[in-house]
This record gives C-alpha cells, structure tokens and sequence, in this order.
C-alpha cells in the first residue's frame, strides 16, 4: 500500500530553465555552448549539489574549465537564482495529496547557495512532511545513500513510497532500492502512472 509521495524538485516542481538565463544573458551558439559545459553541464555542478565545498572553489571549477569565458561565467554565478521558477501546480498537487491522506516527501539534488536565492519559489517546501537536500547530507542522487538516509530520517518503508524525477538514472537507483519509481515528464502523465498504482 503507497502511504508516501516523494518529490523531486528541479524539472517536477519547479522549472530548473537556465537556458532562458543565459538567452537572456546574451550567450548565444559557441559562446553559450561553453559557458553550459563549463558550469551547469559540468562535474563541478555535481559538487555545487553536494555542497562539500565552498562557494569559491565551485566558482573557480566553473572558471577552470573555460577561463577564456571567466567574466560570462561569473555573469551567471550573479544570475543563479534567476534559473529556478515554481511550476503554479506545485502548492496545489501537495495538497491535494495530503488532503487524501498521502504524506509527501522531497529528495533533491540542489545547493546551498541556489536554495538560499530561491527560498520564494520552494515555499511549498513548508507544506511538506521531510525533505533531503543534497547539500545538506554531501550526497547526490542516483547515490543509493540519498535515498536511504531520507527513508531512515522519516522512518519510511521503501514499498510504501513513490519517487518521482525527471532523471532516469535517478528513477533506477530508487527502484533498485525497492521504491516505486516514475521517470517525470509532464504532470499530466504523472498522475496517469499515479493513478496506476492506485493514487487517484
């Protein structure tokens, strides 16, 4: 019996559009090719969502790999905050969940700094029953590690949970440790595999 909905947040309930950002930023073809591979598309993202190190040793890997385009990339570190903007449903959809008795749980990949600038757009976070922030415990998904210290913090039953992300490999590693899992494309088709696992 499913008695928990865990939530993803970038891509789920909010809109992770750094594109739009850096259109916006002027960084266009070669030049907006770079700067994304050097900073959101990087290893050293991965790290900014782990939060294990300082702010200035992140800036500087992002620097690191494409010093050419410093002055661009610190443009975006400016601009990071701007990149995350809350989906209207999502208040709405965890509501709606708990009002069925269902309790709702998040386990995101994000960091420190980007939570921080984007208090405003997670507010749902208030309605919530747990959340794990990767930066708060020094780990990422799809580590299996994530998902267990969420299920031990809140004292959940990985057979009692559904997990939904928009990352595939995030969707295997917790089905790997028994969660139910459903790889988020739109809410639309979300609800659709919900309701076939008999959450109406």
């Amino acid at each position: 019996m499913i008695k928990n909905i865990i939530f993803d947040v970038g891509m789920v309930l909010v809109d992770f559009s750094w594109e739009r950002v850096f259109h916006e930023l002027g960084f266009e073809g070669e030049v907006f090719e770079k700067i994304a591979d050097a900073t959101v598309r990087s290893q050293a993202w991965n790290e900014y969502d782990r939060g294990c190190l300082g702010d200035d040793e992140i800036l500087s890997a992002f620097v690191a790999h494409a010093p050419q385009y410093e002055k661009q990339i610190r443009l975006v570190w400016e601009h990071i905050g701007e990149m995350i903007q809350c989906f209207p449903y999502a208040r709405q959809w965890i509501c709606e969940l708990k009002d069925k008795g269902y309790r709702c749980y998040i386990l995101s990949n994000y960091p420190k700094r980007t939570y921080e600038l984007t208090k405003k757009e997670l507010a749902f976070t208030e309605l919530v029953d747990g959340a794990v922030f990767s930066y708060e415990v020094g780990l990422i998904k799809p580590e299996p590690k994530i998902y267990q210290t969420l299920l031990e913090r809140f004292g959940l039953v990985a057979e009692e949970c559904i997990f939904l992300d928009d990352n595939e490999k995030n969707v295997a590693a917790a089905r790997e440790l028994g969660i139910h899992a459903i790889q988020f494309t739109t809410r639309e088709a979300a609800l659709k595999e919900l309701e076939l696992l008999g959450i109406q």
